[in-house]
């Protein structure tokens, strides 16, 4: 009896396929965001929002006292304070946050950084910020992904399989990251 591994070849390329098919969403999505960091930041959103507060009094620690009551901010995520004029007061918060307020109307502008929803997510998982057992799944999806670029190239046979035309696919995908490599190299 002759041993068909094309036939499990095939199995094992559909089953690891569908097993990984979320993993593979989620590091694409991440990838094609990070990919483009340069034009906005995937994991965070910074927000301006006008505030009113009321005329601020007192000495500067007492006024950044004022702001932080009166915008009901937690004290733990306050670093500091600066006087830019002599109308304007700035309080930092934790993360690039600020508030910046006119002591004298109580009018400013509040700056917040919140987490994008889902890119934050699959960049913490792309990037292995969860280390631990994370990293174990990550090498296992690491394994996946040759076992199905393997499998994939392998299983037909014939016209369609590697001998075939295949050969010139896996020639010109691995051209591209040959050539990347040279341009980035080469004198």
């Amino acid at each position: 009896m002759k041993y068909n591994w094309r036939r499990w070849f095939r199995a094992f390329h559909r089953d690891i396929g569908y097993a990984t098919v979320a993993l593979v969403l989620a590091y694409s999505l991440s990838g094609l965001a990070v990919n483009h960091i340069e034009d906005w930041n995937p994991n965070y959103r910074m927000g301006e929002h006008a505030i009113a507060i009321g005329p601020l009094s007192g000495t500067l620690v007492e006024m950044e006292a004022q702001v932080i009551d009166r915008l009901a901010i937690d004290r733990r995520h306050v670093r500091g304070h600066f006087q830019e004029t002599e109308r304007q007061l700035r309080v930092f918060l934790d993360e690039g946050q600020e508030v910046l307020v006119d002591t004298v109307t109580g009018e400013g502008i509040r700056k917040t950084l919140s987490t994008r929803a889902v890119f934050f997510e699959v960049n913490a998982l792309h990037l292995n910020n969860l280390k631990g057992i994370w990293t174990l799944v990550a090498d296992v999806f690491a394994i996946a992904l040759i076992v199905l670029a393997i499998t994939g190239m392998t299983m037909m046979k014939g016209d369609r399989g590697f001998w075939g035309r295949g050969k010139y696919f896996v020639a010109g995908g691995l051209a591209i990251p040959v050539s990347a490599i040279v341009y980035m190299y080469w004198p």
